[in-house]
């Protein structure tokens, strides 16, 4: 009887302790990732470097966020990544201002910009010593000058000691470049590929491998749109446009050699290489990573 009894009680033990478990799960997938739509602007960031971020198209990238060129920006900006379903894309004709921060003075402002400060000043009609209030906006375009000079941001030159008479003088506009034609791709150092184009990988370059300090050459004749560490994963980063569609990029450099708004050619040196031997090269048509092999001579 006694038996029976302890029987029993292990049974009906048994059962309880099975409803506790949790039931078996049938889908373990990952819920759906949450797309990035914006992009929070930092100090050193430029709309090239965004896009290449998010393998954008830079064209695309202004006209979503209503930018025409030169596409300024600033930091603490917040760029839309995606256009309104509902919203046809276009240019916008709103002059750029700056909202003025806290600790910030007029030429720090010019400095972000790439912009002189005689010129800002003109703009909004302030006199030395440039004196600017927090919230206040500042214009930084206008019919009130022939044209837009912007000046490369690591230009020595003291603007204040430029006479207005130079500065409204008609020039070619480095906004609007003309690009070289019947060109052919060149490597840009001599080296062995260490790792191969594989998006699938996430690997969207190549990366060759040479000598520290080697001197690194443009690609292809173009323009320097991005020169500067601000792109997280890159480094001391070159970006060149070479035409409408086509950039290039080089990234993990000791030194950089060249300034924004600069023409290289091919025979031009733009940067040497980093202590890790390393460079990272990449070629983007219409915002999409190519295969830079199938390119290069």
């Amino acid at each position: 009887m006694m038996l029976r009894q302890v029987t029993l009680l292990l049974f009906f033990s048994a059962i309880i302790g099975c409803t506790s478990y949790p039931a078996e799960v049938d889908d373990r997938r990952p819920p759906a990732r949450v797309s990035i739509k914006t992009h929070l602007v930092e100090a050193g960031e430029s709309l090239y470097s965004i896009a290449w971020r998010y393998d954008l198209n830079v064209p695309k990238l202004a006209q979503i966020n209503q930018l025409n060129a030169p596409y300024l920006i600033s930091p603490g900006q917040r760029l839309k990544l995606e256009a309104d379903s509902n919203m046809p894309l276009k240019s916008s004709s709103n002059e750029p201002k700056h909202k003025v921060s806290k600790g910030e003075t007029l030429f720090y402002i010019a400095s972000q910009y790439g912009m002189d400060v005689a010129i800002i000043a003109k703009l909004n009609n302030l006199k030395p010593p440039y004196i600017i209030k927090v919230g206040q906006l500042l214009t930084l375009t206008g019919k009130a000058l022939q044209e837009r000079k912007l000046v490369a941001n690591n230009d020595v030159r003291n603007p204040l000691k430029l006479p207005v008479a130079r500065m409204a003088v008609t020039k070619p506009s480095k906004l609007q470049p003309t690009y070289s034609k019947n060109w052919v791709w060149k490597w840009p150092i001599k080296g062995a590929i260490v790792e191969s184009f594989n998006p699938k990988k996430l690997q969207k370059g190549l990366k060759i491998k040479s000598s520290t300090g080697v001197s690194v050459y443009a690609a292809a004749p173009g323009n320097i749109v991005y020169a500067g560490s601000g792109l997280r994963g890159y480094g001391r980063l070159i970006i060149i446009k070479h035409s409408d569609t086509l950039l290039s990029a080089y990234a993990n450099n000791d030194s950089l050699l060249v300034k924004v708004g600069q023409s290289v050619t091919q025979t031009d040196v733009i940067s040497r290489l980093g202590a890790d031997n390393t460079l990272y090269f990449e070629i983007r048509k219409d915002g999409n990573p190519v295969d830079p092999s199938k390119y290069l001579d």
